[in-house]
Formats: structure tokens, sequence, C-alpha cells
């Protein structure tokens, strides 16, 4: 196959390209007529038309990278029409180094013609614009900078463009002045506001548009239609030219502040020196003026300068530098200056040191830029001086906390690394490299993957890109090489760090050593492991434990039970029918001993009913108290109608509860509170309820964080001495004799344990012949 030149047409094969197509700085491919194969290719081209130098002689859709799938399409497209086809600022990421690298390519796709113009291939070329789109890029987000400044300015701004004065902008401010809405914008200044023509500003606009020379007004008035009336207006404004990048004029730029407030009618024009002279000494900027000479002879400066140096206006005038810009500056200002001045250039001083009244030298940063007439004549420089001195004393004491974080880095037993955005390695410190054995030159173009595992290399580039796009820190725990030539584990932590506006800065990595504690977690796990199963065999024991407890269970409500039932039944009837032949002593025996077998079944009754509590099953449902407390109080209907007892229920909640245990719960507590009423008095039991939330010191020691139904159960029965407040929950505890009062001291042992499965705390608060408080808190 062969290629024709555009230069000269002289056609040449493939493989004897000529030296003026090798040194051509950009990507370029060759591939034959379809079906389309890579011919040739040069260094440029692999990542951004090709893949690799290998896919020279592979299909186009093997050579090329991903993201360039139609490119057969177009290519067939070319072989039809033989017309070429651009792609301008495409954007491609390429993989260099494990790195992404993000660019933009002009590409073209051409075709290559043979002397009897059939088209035998396509030529591809890569144009590197990278720069000029990130140099663009820039300038947009600047232009956008403005926009905002002179948009959200609280100064008057406005743009007139051409001959006709067209309104390009007008910012808010001065749209607000003149009583007029955005609809303006697009129309002549003279149409949108003929009043500005009848009072001659159409002249002084042109006389602008056509001279250049900027026009100055100081409280000047104009009368503007706003609301349909005319209204008398003061402004203090400048009109200045607008030029393009060749320096011809294309329109007006307006600056003004309304002064109609402040004004005293003022009748005397003044001159256009004087204006300037008048608005530069009002800048809180030092202003200069440069005659076009080598010796940098100053002809203006402003009273910011004058006022911050202590000069009067005819010391300040000529070559001021020396007394007043510190010695060591002035020869390095001159240098930049006198090759600016030669060349016609701007100029920037980004620190000069300049004695202030009080002689304290302070950093200034200087900006000029040539002066032109309109007819192009050169007319020296134009500058502005700011200070810059704390802002310089910060950049200085960041470079030293640079400085100071390396020496840090340094003495810090782990390894540290810094890295730009991209993920280049531009620092390790000592620590890196004496464990590794290399110099930082050795591991900069290479970062970790010169000392990585080759088993993790992928890994980590994939967790990298993740973090990148994410934002987050990258942790990963990987071997890295020591200078003996051995895997050591490490955990590996890159942190992103961004810019106040967001953007990804640089990457800060702190890889630590850990091998030590890798075997320790392996041992670890192994003796988990081991645990496990020691658990798990100890669960099938409780497993065999419980079935055994099921058995008991049974036994207990069965066959324990029916030989009680038989003495109460015998005993029974024996006192009835055998009453007359029984002595007083019989009697009495036979009467103990049915209570006995009664007091014996009461006592399984509730040790079955304590055991049912833990193998239960636990269904939780949301239920009104209101309704639990009415069906406990009829079950009690006889035993508080005999006792004349008052129940009061106040507030009480929904909760999430067991229904059959709560209710359990309610019965032992009422219960308890009717039993051991004092006698001759009637029982007053009174039952509230309020949400309470937790706190670290609270009475009733609250173990969850959340929100708590608190239940209060209070009455004026006999009470119990402090003591007890505690032991009144355990099995089997009686506080009083069986003659006194009945019962088995299970049931506020039953009320603890349901109070456990409901995740919640009871307490007991007494006074001795005053009465008990029980008091419930559930989580809600």
């Amino acid at each position: 196959m062969s290629i024709q030149n555009p230069s000269n047409k002289e056609t040449f094969d493939v493989g004897t390209l000529p030296q003026w197509l090798l040194q051509m700085p950009m990507a370029i491919a060759v591939f034959s007529e379809s079906p389309f194969r890579l011919e040739w290719a040069n260094d440029l081209a692999v990542g951004v038309l090709i893949n690799n130098k290998e896919s020279i002689g592979r299909l186009l859709q093997e050579a090329t990278p991903a993201g360039m799938e139609n490119t057969k399409e177009i290519f067939d497209n070319i072989m039809l029409s033989g017309i070429p086809f651009q792609s301008n600022e495409k954007e491609i990421t390429q993989l260099v180094k494990g790195i992404s690298k993000t660019g933009w390519y002009n590409i073209t796709y051409q075709p290559i013609r043979v002397d009897n113009n059939s088209i035998t291939g396509i030529l591809a070329t890569a144009y590197d614009i990278t720069e000029l789109v990130i140099a663009r890029k820039k300038t947009e987000e600047r232009e956008f900078s403005y926009y905002n400044m002179v948009h959200s300015s609280s100064l008057m701004i406005a743009n007139f463009k051409g001959v006709d004065m067209i309104i390009e902008i007008a910012n808010d401010a001065i749209l607000e002045s003149w009583g007029k809405g955005k609809d303006i914008i697009g129309l002549s200044i003279f149409d949108a506001m003929p009043e500005t023509v009848k009072q001659g500003y159409d002249h002084l606009f042109m006389r602008v548009f056509q001279t250049g020379e900027p026009y100055f007004a100081y409280e000047s008035p104009i009368t503007l239609v706003r609301d349909g009336k005319p209204q008398l207006m003061h402004y203090t404004f400048v009109y200045t030219a607008q030029r393009n990048s060749e320096g011809d004029i294309i329109g007006v730029s307006v600056f003004a502040n309304e002064v109609s407030a402040q004004v005293v009618a003022k009748n005397i024009l003044i001159e256009s020196e004087e204006r300037f002279r008048s608005l530069a000494d009002n800048m809180p900027l030092h202003l200069f003026i440069i005659e076009p000479n080598e010796a940098a002879t100053i002809n203006f400066w402003n009273k910011n300068w004058l006022n911050y140096t202590g000069q009067s206006f005819a010391e300040a005038i000529g070559n001021t530098w020396p007394g007043v810009i510190h010695p060591d500056d002035e020869q390095p200002i001159m240098d930049i200056y006198v090759t600016a001045f030669k060349n016609r250039q701007p100029y920037f001083l980004p620190a000069v040191r300049v004695k202030r009244y009080d002689g304290e030298y302070r950093w200034h940063a200087v900006q000029a830029n040539p002066r032109y007439l309109p007819n192009g004549t050169y007319m020296g420089y134009i500058g502005v001086g700011f200070d810059i001195h704390e802002q310089k004393l910060a950049q200085d004491l960041l470079k030293l906390s640079e400085e100071h974080f390396r020496l840090m880095a340094d003495l810090m037993p782990s390894k540290i690394s810094n890295a730009d955005a991209n993920g280049n390695v531009n620092y390790f410190n000592k620590h890196w490299l004496t464990f590794s054995g290399y110099t930082f030159e050795e591991l900069k173009d290479y970062g970790y993957q010169k000392m990585m595992h080759p088993d993790e290399v992928a890994e980590f580039q994939r967790h990298f890109q993740k973090a990148a796009v994410s934002g987050t820190d990258l942790v990963m725990e990987m071997r890295f090489r020591n200078k003996a030539g051995e895997y050591i584990w490490h955990l590996n932590i890159a942190s992103p760090i961004r810019d106040t506006n967001g953007k990804l800065k640089m990457w800060v990595g702190v890889t630590t050593e850990m091998q030590h504690q890798k075997h320790q977690r392996e041992e670890l796990e192994q003796a988990v492991a081991e645990r496990t199963l020691a658990l798990s065999a100890a669960n099938e024991e409780l497993k065999k434990m419980n079935k055994e407890l099921e058995a008991f269970t049974y036994v207990s409500s069965h066959d324990l039970q029916e030989p009680l039932r038989k003495i109460q039944t015998f005993a029974g009837r024996i006192l009835d029918k055998e009453h007359q032949n029984l002595t007083e002593s019989g009697k009495n025996y036979f009467h103990l001993m049915r209570n006995a077998a009664e007091r014996m079944q009461t006592l399984i009754h509730d040790l079955l009913a304590f055991s049912h509590l833990s193998m239960a099953d636990r269904k939780f449902e949301t239920l009104d108290l209101n309704i639990v407390i009415e069906e406990v109080k009829k079950e009690f209907k006889e035993s508080i109608a005999e006792k004349q007892a008052t129940i009061e229920v106040e507030g009480l909640c929904e909760v999430k509860i067991i229904p059959f245990q709560f209710r359990q719960l309610m019965h032992n507590l009422i219960g308890n509170a009717l039993k051991f009423a004092k006698p001759n008095v009637p029982p007053h039991i009174i039952i509230m309820s309020r949400k309470v939330k937790y706190r670290k010191k609270n009475v009733a020691r609250l173990p969850l964080r959340k929100e708590y139904c608190h239940i209060s159960i209070a009455d004026n029965g006999i009470g119990f001495e402090k003591e007890f407040e505690e032991k009144i929950f355990e099995v089997f505890q009686k506080l009083h004799a069986k003659d006194e009062y009945a019962g088995t001291g299970i049931g506020l042992a039953i009320v603890k344990k349901i109070i456990e499965n409901h995740h919640g705390i009871i307490t007991a608060t007494s006074e001795l012949h005053i009465g008990t408080t029980f008091d419930v808190y559930l989580p809600t």
C-alpha cells in the first residue's frame, strides 16, 4: 500500500515513510482499506488512536481504544464519499503507568489516495490541544466570574455596542436607576431612552466611540423618564471605549453611581484630567503612570500612594524607587521593567517591599499594562499596587509549614507519601526510602507499584479509581517489598485533599506495617472458629437440657398435681362423711393436710407460670393499657367489692407488649395491692403513666437510649422496710408468715421476669404502714 504526500503528490510505501511525517508533533496512524487494519502508527498515537504498538497488523476494532466504537462507520463513509472527517476537542482518558490522565485532541480521518485517485486506506491524525482547552476553560471561568461581578455589583455598569449603541449589558443596579426592565437589552440606548438624545448624551457616546477617549462626569444632571414621569437625576460616571483584541473600538462602557441625594446643583464642567485625578485618588489602590522610557520615570501617583508613603506629590514624581523600595528589590524590579518595556508587554511584580510612612517595609504586588493612544502611539505604562503583606507572610508561613510537615513526616514511624490530583507521587518520607532501599528519584516515576506485590496491583488501581470518583478514602491491606526482598503486610490509606471549592487538590498517603497484627488476626480467627465449634456443641447440650426441662414441666403439670388432687378430694370426703367419728385433733389434722395440699398446688401453678415465661413465644402487640387494666379489674370484681377498694387510672398510653404476659403482670401487682391492704382500711390503688426520655443518670438506670413508658402502681397498704426493695423480686421471697398472708413468694419474681421479657425495668419503693409504689419502665 502507498500513501500520497499532500504537499508534493509523491507516493510512498508504509515501510518507507518520509522523515517529515515521522517527525510531525502529532499522533499518526495508517489503516488499510476495508477490512480496516492498522498498518503503521507513531509513538504519539498510543493511547489516543491505537491501544499499543502491538496493535499494528490488527483489525480496526482490536487496534483502537474503547470509546471509538463508531470509527468503522466513519471509515466506511470516507471510503464511499472520499470526504475527510474531523472531530474537534475529543476528550480522551489514557492510563499512563497505572494513573488515569485526561486530554483533548483534534482528530482527523482522511482518505489515502494513489495516482489514479482511488482510496486505498485511511490516514488518522490527532493533535494534542489539551493546553488550549484548559486555557479556554480557565478563560470561560474568568468570564463567568466577570459576569457575576458585573451583575452583582452595586456599581452601575452598562455596555453599548457599535455605532447604534445597542445595549449589550446592563446590570440590575443601572436598570433599577433608569426605571427600566431587562426587555430593553438588545435595543439602542437612544430608542430605549430617547430623552438622552434630547440632552446631548448621544454626542457624548459617539465622541467616546470615535476618539477612544474616556468621558468622566461628576454629579452630572440628567432628566430621565421613570414610571412615565420625567425625573431629574444626578450621576457620577465614566464612559470608556471598548476595544477588541486588535485594539479596535467596538463600543462604549458606562460605570456610574447615582448621587442624586447628595448633589447640590453644579454647572461647572471639569476638565478630563481633573476628573481622572479625582477618580484615581479615590481608588483604594496605589495608581501610577510611567512615561515611555527605560528609566521608568513616573509622572503621576494618586493620593493613596502619597498617604501610604508620606511623600508629597513633588517628592513622588520622577524615579521614586530609591528610598521607598527596599534596596534589595530595586534591581530585580528594573530588570523586569526593562525587559517588559522593550517588548511593550505587561509586567507583574508578585512581591516587592515598600517603605510605609512609619518606616516599616511591607510587601506589595504591582501590575502594570502598556498604554496606547487611539492612533497606536505607545505612551508608557499605567499600573496599580496593593498591600499584600499579610498574604505574603501567610504564604511564607505555609511554605514553612510544608517544610515542617516534611520534617515531621520523616520523623514519624509510619510511611508518609503525597501525590498530585492524578495520583503522581511527589513525596516519600524517609521511612519509605529506608524501608524500600530506593531513592526518591528511583521511586517517583513508579509510585507504589515498584514495591507493590504483583497480585495486588490491579486491585489497588481499581480502588484508586473508585476513590478518585467518589472522593472517599482508599483503604486497603496490601504487601510491599522491603530492601531485603521480603513482602510485608501494610495498611495503606490514601486520603483525598480538596480546596475550598471542593476540587481535588492532592492525595496524602499513610502506610503502616501490620505484619504482626495480620498474624495475630489469623490466630484470632482460628481461635474464634474453634470457639464457635465449642459453642455449637454447648448449644446442642442446651437444647437437650431444654427438652429435659419440658419433660419435667409435663410431669409437674400432670403427674405431681394428680396425687395432690386426690389428697384434697379424700381429705374433703373424710371431713364431710366421717366428721362425727373424728376427734377434734383428727379434724384439725385433716384441715391442715388439705390446706397444705392446696398451697402445694398453688406453688406448682406459680412455678409452671414462671418457667413458661422463659419458653413462651414473645409476640409483641401495640395495645391500650386501659383495656388491659379493665380486664384485670373484672377478674378481681368480688375482692374489690368485698374490701371496698378504689382503683384510679390516669393517662395510660399505648405501648408494645406481650398481651397475655402483661395481663399476668397487672394481675399480680393489683392482686398484691388488694392482698396486702391494711385491716379495716379500704385499699386505694393509683395507676398512671407518662413518657420519659433516656438520661445517663436517672433513677431507673434505663439501659437503652430511647423513649420509655413509665407506669406507676401505688397503694396505701401495709408496705415494707426499705431493705427488702430488691429482695421482694427474688423467687420464694416472702415477707410475712403463711398464716398472715397467703402466697408462694413467686408472684413478684414472675412480674420481674415479664418486665425483662419486655426489655424494661421494674423498681419498688415502700414505707412500712404507709404503702408501696411499683415503677415500671417499658421501651416504646
